[in-house]
């Protein structure tokens, strides 16, 4: 795998604060894993709601991510990226549940399809032009599969580099190009340049 050339001294010092709350926690400092509780809930909230409407089924795997990371950090792996890491274990947290239970299977796939909605139900949109553009995005986005709106969302929404990308989506740093490339090109080919810059200013700006 190719090395990550896309650090910058923003997102090094992020990575270094991480990696010293990690530590922090699994050395067990019960301050630490409260403040990555508090920090990361939301976000895995409002990414475990792109694979699937149910609330009480996505708060249900996050308090089982967090318990699990607690009875189990002495024995955990460090990492230098708490939400990437906290991603991947809800993303497979999610997944058993719906290989294991027909009625979150779809019928072509053995996994949830990503949905485009970018907003969750209990945030609030403080005005008509916020909604209509929030719409326009998700209606812009529905011309790519279920695989290239969760790439774009990974890459233009958490902002994560290819290499994170790779470990999240279980692909080698091709193929993450590749997809990456492939559903840029289907929205270029679709829509006009305006629109094209319209949508991934908004994407980024979430």
């Amino acid at each position: 795998m190719r090395k990550n050339t896309e650090s910058t001294p923003m997102t090094t010092k992020k990575r270094n604060s991480d990696q010293i709350i990690w530590e922090n926690f699994l050395c067990g400092d019960d301050e630490a894993y409260t403040y990555i509780y508090r920090e990361y809930s939301q976000a895995l909230y409002a990414y475990g709601m792109h694979f699937t409407s149910d609330k009480g089924l996505v708060e249900d795997c996050i308090q089982d991510v967090f318990i699990k990371i607690f009875q189990n950090r002495r024995h955990l792996q460090s990492t230098d990226n708490i939400k990437l890491y906290l991603f991947i274990a809800l993303k497979n947290k999610l997944f058993n549940i719906f290989r294991k239970d027909i009625k979150y299977s779809q019928i072509d796939s053995l996994e949830p399809v990503f949905a485009a909605e970018y907003t969750i139900e209990d945030e609030i949109i403080e005005n008509e032009r916020e909604q209509f553009l929030n719409e326009k995005m998700i209606r812009m986005l529905e011309v790519l599969s279920p695989r290239q709106k969760e790439i774009i969302y990974y890459r233009f929404v958490e902002g994560l580099s290819y290499e994170e990308i790779c470990q999240i989506m279980d692909m080698n740093y091709q193929s993450t190009q590749n997809l990456i490339q492939r559903s840029l090109k289907k929205l270029r080919t679709t829509f006009s340049q305006a629109e094209m810059q319209f949508v991934l200013l908004l994407l980024i700006s979430m």
